[in-house]
């Protein structure tokens, strides 16, 4: 799927490289785990009160980073889209 989108999507747009990257990063670390080790080590672990947070590592902190910029590009690609293109008055002549 990542690759599909890498060469579906515009390259020209730094949040899709960003995202796209960060996610594959994430994704094949994890995977270096599970295959080296039997299971994703997840070593950051956080307490606020009797509040546990989930576990996490560095390869979710990336996926999760790649996720919220490839969901903020296309954000940005659809209001793009929707905005009437506008053209100067000199155009026309």
């Amino acid at each position: 799927l990542i690759f599909y989108l890498l060469k579906t999507l515009d390259r020209e747009e730094p949040f899709v490289l960003w995202g796209l990257g960060l996610v594959l990063g994430g994704a094949l670390g994890n995977l270096v785990d599970r295959v080296r080790l039997g299971a994703v080590v997840d070593f950051l672990d956080a307490h606020v009160g009797d509040y546990h947070w989930p576990a996490f590592n560095v390869a979710d902190i990336c996926i999760t980073l790649g996720t919220m910029a490839l969901i903020a590009s296309f954000y940005q690609t659809t209001r793009q889209a929707r905005q009437p293109r506008r053209t100067r008055p000199d155009d026309d002549v």
